[in-house]
């Protein structure tokens, strides 16, 4: 299987890119902004509702509510 960033074109001063399973909105632009490196390589983003795959990595969410 080829690697993502073989795929994908490069963007001229692309910070970094992101294939998602949904519309990501500007506060999840600006989430993973504070998340991928700035090295301008696409990652995958696969959001479920309880937990979220980057590059293949499972991340649950967790409520800061439900957080003693």
């Amino acid at each position: 299987m080829r690697d993502i960033n073989e795929i994908m074109p490069k963007v001229p001063n692309m910070k970094w890119g992101a294939l998602t399973n949904a519309f990501p909105t500007n506060a999840k632009i600006k989430e993973m902004d504070k998340l991928f490196p700035h090295d301008g390589k696409w990652h995958t983003v696969f959001e479920e509702p309880e937990q979220v795959f980057v590059d293949g990595i499972r991340i649950w969410k967790k409520n800061a509510e439900k957080m003693s």
